[in-house]
């Protein structure tokens, strides 16, 4: 336990230095390298009914204010093409991207229009899992499609309000085991340490995983900013102290005869499949309200408003509101914790990317994980062990979750310097940082 709340200080920190955004910084795009393939990740805002968990950008479906959006998303995506982005793959995430089908696939259409995409991948509901919905997707060119399931317990799909939007267990799983096959990878959104669920809840779940025997099961644990999880609790209870780590290595150790893990959530049946955070692309642009971006050593993001987005678009100003560029020891840091959310790290690609200067900066990191026994090195390789996976699903999750607090300050501030105020639960620190946005 002292390991797990040592870690969740340590990301807590870095995340927090990492979104101390500076005032008078450029807000307008950054300029690609030319010959850089880079992912793209679109993000729809609209749902038909909100999650209490949920603490990504999204807002209420209504069709007008949609119709605009989506009009000004293509008007945003154009803007990258003429800066001469080259994007390959396209990762679509909400909100519910399959919300309005049809403009989506004017989007996605759009994207292909302009550059050759090789992968697409977009969330959906498990209602929206319909032949005509479906097959509109694979006609675009879809090659992955995620359903956000979350739980088959249909007493933890009432209060957390997906029942009545997404259907019965029953129903989700009926719709699943219809689809298999349409799509190169069908992954299932999964979520645990809700804290109404039990183990016999988790172990149902999970026969019910291995029974559909799906492509694709990402298995993430509850990650919500202190407001959501205000909101969680008044709907589901308060949490378990200590389950959260038995109930990882009970997912691991059952998924993992059936399935390969191919990051330290997501478990595959087939080797090289992609899941939500593809490693293949170290940098990546974001388009739409609250997306994130990082690119030649910077990170920005867009408004969090749905509003304030559609509007300064229109009006043909960059939605762009925070960019910070980071120091060559953050940039090492942030690429060393994403690479490894795929469980191991060639020493050879740091060596090209990066020099020996990974080892002269991370020292202290590498030294420390490997003392507890997080790391190990083989095959050239600097490889994640059993424990140290379940490390980084605390050191991801809690950087989550500080993204989400961030998120939902700036988005219910009107000024543009906020004071970031954490007031954490017990197993993360308490920690006040000033975050300066040019504006919001």
């Amino acid at each position: 336990m002292l390991i797990e709340r040592f870690l969740r200080y340590c990301a807590t920190r870095t995340t927090q230095h990492y979104l101390d955004f500076k005032q008078g910084l450029s807000c307008t795009p950054l300029l690609p390298e030319k010959s850089k393939k880079y992912l793209l990740y679109i993000h729809i805002p609209f749902c038909e009914q909100l999650c209490p968990y949920c603490s990504f950008v999204r807002i209420q479906f209504e069709p007008v204010l949609a119709a605009r959006y989506f009009e000004v998303l293509k008007k945003e995506i154009k803007t990258y093409f003429s800066l001469g982005y080259q994007f390959d793959s396209i990762y679509v995430g909400g909100g519910t991207p399959t919300i309005w089908p049809e403009k989506l696939v004017e989007i996605l259409s759009l994207a292909k229009s302009l550059w050759p995409i090789r992968q697409i991948s977009t969330e959906a509901n498990p209602d929206h899992l319909v032949p005509d919905i479906l097959q509109k997707l694979k006609d675009v060119g879809v090659n992955r499609l995620s359903v956000g399931v979350q739980s088959f317990s249909d007493n933890i799909l009432t209060s957390v309000n997906r029942s009545k939007q997404c259907g019965s267990s029953e129903d989700i799983k009926q719709r699943l085991a219809s689809i298999k096959g349409m799509f190169d990878t069908l992954n299932v959104d999964m979520i645990f340490n809700f804290p109404n669920q039990t183990m016999e809840m988790l172990a149902e779940d999970v026969k019910t995983l291995k029974a559909l025997n799906v492509d694709q099961v990402t298995y993430y644990p509850l990650m919500t900013s202190n407001c959501k999880q205000k909101e969680i609790e008044e709907e589901c209870g308060k949490g378990h102290s200590l389950y959260e780590r038995q109930a990882y290595d009970y997912i691991v150790d059952q998924l993992t005869g059936q399935y390969r893990c191919e990051s330290v959530w997501c478990f595959s049946k087939q080797a090289g499949s992609i899941d939500e955070y593809i490693v293949s692309h170290d940098e990546y642009i974001g388009v739409g309200p609250g997306s994130w971006g990082y690119i030649n050593g910077a990170m920005y993001h867009n408004t969090f408003s749905v509003q304030d987005y559609i509007q300064r678009v229109e009006s043909a100003q960059s939605p762009i509101t925070a960019c910070r560029d980071f120091s060559k020891r953050h940039r090492m840091r942030y690429m060393f914790m994403l690479a490894l959310i795929a469980g191991s790290l060639s020493l050879s690609d740091i060596k090209n990317k990066v020099g020996n200067h990974f080892w002269l900066f991370l020292g202290g990191e590498l030294l420390f994980l490997l003392l507890m026994g997080a790391l190990v090195v083989r095959d050239g390789k600097l490889v994640l062990t059993r424990r140290g996976r379940y490390y980084w699903v605390i050191l991801m999750g809690t950087l989550f979750s500080v993204v989400g607090d961030y998120r939902d300050m700036c988005a219910s501030s009107d000024d543009s310097i906020l004071l970031f105020q954490k007031y954490v639960p017990l197993s993360r620190p308490r920690q006040i940082c000033n975050i300066r946005v040019s504006s919001l």
